[in-house]
């Protein structure tokens, strides 16, 4: 495998003192299995955007597509009828027992929709700091269910929370990336008037090192590669299309690091849609040789379709291997993207190797995965320490060691048999 540093990667100055904090609380975790946050096999997309619609209040759009719930059909009536239940729940940290707020509501459609409906939550805040918010979709008639979670940031300016990305339509956005030159704007919290600072940050990020690899850090540059501004009338923006990849972090006070950031990468982004892109994740299974001779192939989709047609010992396994493998890279780049693509990252490397985990517990500045069963000595376990800085609440760094080295590359083999 090719090895590179990280000299790019975001660490902030208190970097040192962070993850003495992080150590120390490595045996605070959720107190249940967070796997389904990064499970593919739920009935729906479960996205949440949060606004602060008012001082001290927070409103939560929730979106949820009808179609995807199951339909029942009343014995009595004959009319078919999705049921669904959607719920949240305020705590102070994931590992707390104490329940701040919480509310739901249950919603049957005889109407049998189809696309997405928006429901609501207001959430008076209990004071100014932080908090875990869980957000709950079950679907009634298969009893099934799906959570998702939110950092809430209520200590006081420059929050994401500040900001509600819209489309060209008045629509929200349920993500922070964009296309580029797509047409967007924001509404901003308290009806704010004024500018919007903006820096750009175009950064060459390298891809995650094996896990039993130790890699140098170094502390970002947070000197932005170009700067501007956006003007703002009565809490609504003027329209942006951002035309460059990287990311792009708005604030209205530049003197507070916090603020939102909208991320372009390639187009296509989540998926893996040219052969250059279905190249650079190869390098998490191949050695520098083998990826060396790859890119420099003249027909490069048919140099990486021999590849796994070689490593696999027939086209229809082939085929399977390229599906599983470049479903995993996509499914990284939804859950573990942040001011880099998913896949890049030390969690998308380990998802992609191993697939979806078994457990996942989180703590407050710390997520740990489970392979296997618990205490089993096949088992393998790794820990993602959280990386503050004011870009996103998605960054986390695996803790490496040695011990991870036989494992690792008997499970990268299983790929290229």
């Amino acid at each position: 495998m090719k090895k590179m540093k990280k000299a790019n990667r975001i660490l902030p100055l208190i970097a040192a003192v962070f993850f003495a904090t992080a150590c120390f609380n490595l045996n605070r975790f959720s107190l249940y299995n967070l796997s389904g946050l990064y499970s593919n096999t739920g009935f729906t997309g479960l996205t949440v955007a949060a606004f602060h619609e008012s001082e001290g209040q927070v409103r939560l759009y929730i979106p949820v597509a009808q179609d995807d719930l199951a339909i029942e059909k009343d014995e009595e009536s004959g009319r078919s009828y999705t049921k669904m239940q959607l719920k949240y729940v305020l705590m102070e940290s994931y590992e707390s027992k104490h329940i701040l707020d919480s509310a739901g509501i249950i919603h049957t459609d005889s109407l049998i929709r189809f696309g997405d409906s928006i429901f609501t939550f207001d959430i008076q805040y209990p004071g100014k700091r932080k908090y875990i918010l869980k957000i709950s979709l079950i679907d009634l008639n298969r009893v099934e269910q799906l959570d998702s979670y939110l950092v809430l940031d209520n200590t006081g300016g420059n929050s994401y929370a500040d900001f509600l990305m819209m489309d060209r339509n008045g629509e929200i956005i349920f993500r922070n990336y964009a296309g580029r030159g797509e047409d967007f704007f924001f509404r901003l919290a308290g009806g704010y008037s004024g500018l919007v600072y903006v820096s750009f940050y175009h950064r060459d990020f390298p891809i995650a090192l094996p896990p039993f690899m130790e890699e140098t850090e170094m502390s970002f540059d947070y000197h932005a590669d170009s700067t501007f501004s956006v003007r703002v009338a009565d809490g609504v923006s003027e329209r942006l299309g951002l035309d460059q990849e990287g990311f792009y972090h708005f604030r209205t006070d530049t003197s507070q690091q916090g603020g939102f950031t909208v991320y372009v990468f390639h187009e296509g982004f989540p998926g893996i849609t040219t052969a250059a892109r279905m190249l650079e994740p190869l390098r998490y299974i191949t050695t520098k040789k083998e990826y060396e001779e790859l890119a420099a192939a003249g027909e490069l989709k048919l140099a990486i379709d021999q590849f796994w047609i070689s490593n696999a010992g027939n086209t229809n396994r082939a085929r399977a291997m390229i599906q599983k493998y470049y479903g995993r890279v996509e499914e990284a780049n939804v859950f573990f993207s942040s001011y880099l693509e998913g896949w890049k990252t030390d969690r998308g490397l380990v998802y992609i190797i191993y697939g979806p985990p078994r457990i996942v517990y989180r703590g407050k500045n710390i997520e740990e995965w489970l392979y296997g069963e618990k205490e089993h000595s096949n088992s393998i376990r790794f820990q993602f320490v959280k990386v503050i800085n004011p870009f996103t609440e998605n960054d986390y760094s695996l803790i490496k060691s040695p011990s991870y080295k036989e494992k690792w590359y008997n499970i990268v083999n299983t790929w290229r048999k």
